[in-house]
């Protein structure tokens, strides 16, 4: 476990996000990136990351390996380049090798988007002995921002236009607007305003040795605060830190070793945190993790986070919900319809499924509405065009199982009413070629989804059932 969250082996995850809704927004996702991300030379505690080669070499191998956040600190040399450093270390590439490197990745992988975040790496107009000073140590602001302009048109298309404008941070953008780009999520100290608006609001970066125990504490409360956020708001999880007699590679692994365990006995933040996923933490979008010397288990564990979004095809239970009030399967495109009465009162009924149609008769129409009067959970009521509330059977009390037909029925607000409330899930999903915004029904009585009965799903008047929700 050590060095499968410590070393990013030969795995090959070039194209992860090739499944990924072009919907998605770039906040809703789980990245897994490098801080100081090619710090590869000068003392331990200065080096970050494993060696894969200079002029960027070690870039590419990440790229190849799933990382999608890089985090670049640049110097100014001859008052016109940037050269890569770590404090006064130069690291043997400069930005043209970044750029030429993630322009031959994303051109031969379009489907993907690399996060940089980018920082004027030296003190102005000078610092200490730990510390670099530009070329010349006269350098100001409006100098490097320039120096970058100038960068970014020369890769024309390269980068995201609109986080490279100067002057205001641009929104969070969906996948599709970002494929084959380069997204500057900001330019830290630097005056002017570039990259993505709030990127660095909700940011963990306690790096100054805080000890192990301390940092996995800060690392773990962030990330609980991207898992719960449902904002729409960028996280930025720094997972590293170092010190005195505390190397980067100390912190993301471990320090000394137990023979018996074969592991570390003092386990770093890497391997606690694959163990914290492993173990069914952070359930839910993660944020942007910045990573010393990262595994490739661990990077396929954050990975794994965007399953939520990955583009499947149909399902049976899952649904488009169109402008007409037609709730279409995307497995079978057969439109939920509210079906025959159970008897001349008109006062409940079955719910079948039919060919939809050009003009959407009042049958086939229904809307989600949250109850006003009760229910602190934000769940939804989905009703008929008569008013009445999609239903499970109450089954005398206990669950109904899957497979079982719903129906029709008056909206209830008695102390019983889970059976008629629904959890609504986007769900975004491939129909016909296209991305496009899709729900799950999850009924909050029984745990099962909205889905239509593959056993009738070609027969007009055939189920609209309870079934297990996809994954």
């Amino acid at each position: 476990m050590f060095t499968d969250a410590t070393q990013l082996g030969s795995t090959t995850r070039a194209d992860w996000m090739k499944n990924i809704s072009g919907t998605t927004s770039l906040a809703a996702l789980s990245l897994p990136g490098t801080h100081e991300t090619l710090a590869t030379h000068g003392i331990e505690i200065s080096k970050t990351q494993e060696d894969f080669g200079d002029s960027a070499g070690t870039l590419a191998a990440q790229l190849e390996r799933g990382i999608r956040a890089v985090d670049i600190r640049v110097r100014v040399t001859q008052n016109q380049y940037f050269a890569i450093h770590h404090g006064p270390q130069y690291q043997n590439a400069n930005f043209d090798d970044v750029l030429t490197k993630a322009q031959a990745f994303l051109r031969q992988h379009p489907s993907e988007t690399i996060v940089m975040r980018l920082r004027a790496e030296c003190p102005r107009p000078t610092g200490g002995v730990t510390d670099c000073t530009n070329d010349p140590s006269t350098v100001n602001s409006k100098n490097i921002e320039s120096i970058f302009d100038g960068y970014a048109s020369r890769y024309s298309n390269l980068f995201y236009d609109a986080s490279v404008a100067k002057g205001t941070r641009a929104a969070v953008p969906v996948l599709s607007s970002v494929r084959g780009k380069i997204v500057l999520g900001s330019f830290d100290n630097v005056d002017d305003q570039y990259g993505i608006s709030g990127f660095n609001d909700r940011t963990e970066d306690d790096w100054s040795d805080p000890g192990v125990n301390k940092k996995w504490d800060e690392v773990q409360a962030n990330i609980g605060q991207a898992v719960a956020d449902r904002g729409g708001h960028m996280f930025v999880t720094y997972t590293s830190a170092s010190g005195i007699g505390a190397s980067p590679f100390a912190y993301a692994g471990g320090s000394g070793w137990d023979p018996t365990r074969k592991e570390p006995s003092v386990l770093g933040i890497n391997p606690r945190l694959m163990r914290y996923l492993n173990g069914g933490g952070g359930n839910g979008h993660l944020g942007i993790i910045m990573m010393d010397y990262p595994g490739w288990a661990l990077v396929e564990d954050i990975i794994a986070r965007n399953d939520g979004y990955v583009v499947t095809g149909g399902h049976q239970a899952i649904w488009q919900v169109n402008a007409d009030k037609t709730y279409v399967d995307t497995k079978y495109g057969r439109c939920m319809v509210r079906g025959p009465e159970f008897d001349s009162s008109k006062t409940g009924g079955l719910v079948t499924q039919r060919a939809c149609q050009s003009t959407a008769p009042s049958s086939h129409q229904w809307g989600a509405e949250r109850p006003s009067t009760y229910d602190g959970k934000g769940y939804y009521w989905i009703k008929a065009s008569n008013g009445t509330c999609l239903t499970a059977p109450y089954n005398n009390g206990t669950p109904p199982p899957a497979g079982t037909q719903l129906f029709w029925w008056g909206c209830e607000t008695r102390w019983f009413s889970g059976s008629q409330l629904w959890n609504i899930i986007p769900t975004p999903i491939r129909v016909g070629g296209k991305d496009t915004g899709a729900y799950k029904f999850i009924n909050q009585w029984t745990g099962l989804c909205l889905s239509v009965d593959p056993a009738t799903a070609s027969t007009a008047g055939g189920k609209v059932t309870l079934d297990t929700c996809p994954k």
